[in-house]
Formats: structure tokens, sequence, C-alpha cells
């Protein structure tokens, strides 16, 4: 089966998800309505998953079994977790479909034992379930095996965003990297907000929203290194060690490690 939509220009390609988390939930529906691929099955061991996301597209069929999985669809987008890819790969026999996965930190390689058609489209963004997310501004970043498999993975997902670059396994993997910063770990840090300020009844982060926008869109517009503010980038000692007198052991040394860092990166004394 050639990974080309030559011959099937008015009708969509025959998809099959494996996976029906966060990621899955996001990108299927949106592919499906670019109008280029429909989805006819959902594979998830846990079935109630399956056919929860199975019931967001026009006619999926939900299953959890790997014997129930076709093996005559046109393209098969594996969206699981990075660790279970390899589990997938074994399960699942060969054949000459196109075959994608989602993650940033896994090379397009783990899928070549399922086909010679295989590639990675991976969506740059936080996604979780129940929170919608518009994907007409989501960047994609597209791999494939040869040239038909790269230009099919692009043209799925040109209907989805006009943000569509390529990027081989070494730069997906520094993108996820500076995203898992980025994100991740800035998440954590103002669940950490969250719980210093819920000491005191009626507080909570949504106080912070104000700082927190004008936060990022300094760093959009001027920098993040110029961007930096704080105690610790002037080096006010006195401040500092009142925070730290405010916080549980565990984020006292959170909070002194990373004053330590911006006071070093700004050639500043030391606590």
């Amino acid at each position: 089966m050639e990974p080309t939509t030559a011959s099937r220009v008015n009708t969509p390609l025959r998809g099959v998800l494996i996976g029906s988390g966060a990621v899955a939930s996001a990108l299927a529906p949106a592919l499906e309505r670019g109008g280029k691929v429909e989805w006819h099955q959902v594979y998830s061991p846990n079935i109630d998953h399956a056919a929860f996301l199975a019931g967001r597209l026009l006619c999926a069929r939900a299953v959890d079994s790997i014997d129930q999985v076709t093996v005559e669809a046109d393209v098969y987008l594996v969206s699981v977790k990075d660790d279970a890819i390899p589990t997938i790969v074994k399960q699942f026999p060969h054949n000459d479909s196109v075959w994608m996965h989602t993650s940033g930190g896994v090379p397009a390689e783990a899928l070549a034992s399922l086909s010679p058609n295989y590639g990675v489209l991976y969506p740059l963004q936080t996604f979780s379930k129940g929170v919608d997310v518009s994907m007409d501004c989501v960047p994609l970043f597209v791999e494939g095996s040869n040239s038909r498999t790269s230009g099919l993975i692009r043209e799925l997902a040109e209907t989805v965003t006009k943000s569509v670059e390529y990027a081989d396994s070494a730069l997906r993997g520094r993108l996820h990297c500076a995203a898992v910063f980025a994100c991740n770990f800035t998440n954590h840090l103002w669940a950490v907000a969250d719980d210093i300020l819920k000491v005191h009844p009626g507080l909570d982060i949504t106080y912070l929203e104000p700082l927190l926008k004008e936060t990022l869109r300094k760093a959009m517009t001027v920098a993040p290194k110029l961007a930096q503010t704080g105690p610790a980038r002037r080096g006010d000692t006195a401040v500092m060690e009142r925070h730290k007198g405010m916080l549980s052991s565990a984020d006292a040394a959170l909070y002194d490690y990373l004053s330590q860092r911006i006071m070093n990166q700004y050639e500043l004394d030391k606590l």
C-alpha cells in the first residue's frame, strides 16, 4: 500500500488510532475535521477510554484487543506514552501502511519494523483530557522515512494548522526538552505558588494571573534573560531569607537553588 492519496483524491484515508489519551483526544478530531483522514478504529487496552474517544469521531469503533485492529488501514497514529511505544511495535504485524507516532522524545525509527513508511506528527503543546485546545495555532513538527511519507504526513498536518515544520529526531528531542522546562517545570512552580497562597483562606493562583501574563509577554518580546526581575536578580539576600522562612524545607531548598542559579547567571554574590 503506497503512502499516497493520489488514487483516493476524494476519499478520506482510513485511519486507526493507537491510544486514547490527551494527545490523541485533541489531535484525532482535528485531523478528521481536516477532511483527509477518517478514523475507523480507536484501540486502547481500556475499552471505556477507547469508546469515549471513538464517540467524538465520525464513524470510529472502539476496540481493546490487538487482534481486532484492522491491518488494512491507510494510516496508523500511535499516540501513547513514550515508554509504551516499543511494546506497541512488538505487538502489531508489519504492513506497508503509514505509521506515525506523536512523541517529541522518541526517534521516528522506533516504528521502522512496522512498515517502510513511518514518521512522526509531533504537536508542540500541552494537552489535558477535558481541556479544549485551539489546534489551529499549535506548531506541528513532521518527519517521514521517505519523501512520499513525509509529504503525506505534512499534508495531514496542514489540515490542522498553518504552523508545520520539518524536524528530525535530534531537533524534536531538543524542542521537547525545552518544552519540559518552559511548561512542565513552570507548571510545577505555579502549583507551589498556589499552595503558598492557599495557606490563607480566599487566596489562590488566580491573583497572579496578571503577573503571569505580563511575564510571558515580556519573555516573548524582550527575551527571558533581559526580562528577569526579582530579589535574586537584584541580589537582595534579606528578602530571600524572609521568603525561605515562610516555606517548607523542600520548597525552601527549591527557592534557594533557583535563586542561586539566577544570581550565578547575573554574576551576583551568592547567598
